[in-house]
């Protein structure tokens, strides 16, 4: 099977060389565990080696992107420049906008750009625009389609339930994706630091390790320590 590499050292080996390819996983952790992070690195990986990828964010505008990379050491500007990299920001306050990017120029743009790689960032604010839950439900399966079948390898990233630290916050996205990463952080009372843990939850047709791996977020982007 061709593997995708998410560019993390240590988390690819876990998981046979890297995500399969056409494969959708979702990366799902609460506030400041560095799930964005994951993602940007995700697409640098691919970006570097030649690849397309987009970028697609609910919080973030173009110039914010940047800047964030650029913290990394990772050039998107150069990238969107060259026309690999496409940085969308969808509006998340006109809903009937957004609905309408997603289920018609969606499928256009990942057509005409042919990306590679994909990152939509947070499938969570998307979720919190709507009050019915079958038209959540039903939103959220027509993106997870598309992004399938336009033959990227696609991250969808999804906080965490208040409730239940390994689950989304809608409990939608892991049934439709095919791989689930969970990152956590962990306050111990002997230690001063808080430690951050990823685990594999679900991969499809992968054998996949099952440790709870801790990991930081260095000046070079996410990095697995143990």
């Amino acid at each position: 099977m061709k593997r995708v590499k998410i560019g993390v050292k240590g988390l690819d080996e876990k998981l046979q060389g890297g995500l399969p390819d056409n494969s959708i996983t979702a990366i799902i952790g609460t506030f400041g565990t560095g799930k964005s992070t994951m993602g940007m690195q995700f697409l640098n990986e691919g970006l570097k080696n030649g690849e397309t990828g987009i970028f697609i964010s609910l919080d973030d505008d173009e110039e914010r992107l940047i800047a964030t990379a650029v913290e990394f050491g990772w050039d998107f500007e150069r990238y969107v420049d060259e026309g690999t990299l496409l940085l969308v920001k969808l509006n998340a306050i006109d809903i009937k906008t957004s609905l309408l990017r997603i289920r018609s120029e969606l499928p256009r743009l990942f057509e005409s750009f042919g990306a590679k790689r994909c990152v939509f960032d947070s499938i969570t604010l998307f979720e919190m625009l709507f009050e019915n839950e079958n038209e959540r439900r039903m939103i959220v399966y027509d993106l997870t389609q598309i992004m399938k079948a336009s033959g990227a390898t696609s991250i969808v990233t999804s906080e965490t339930d208040k409730s239940n630290p390994h689950a989304s916050r809608f409990g939608m996205i892991e049934y439709v994706t095919d791989g689930v990463l969970v990152m956590n952080y962990h306050r111990r009372t002997n230690e001063r630091t808080v430690r951050l843990s990823i685990e594999i939850t679900k991969m499809r047709r992968t054998n996949h390790s099952r440790d709870i791996m801790t990991y930081e977020i260095s000046k070079h982007g996410m990095v697995i320590t143990s």
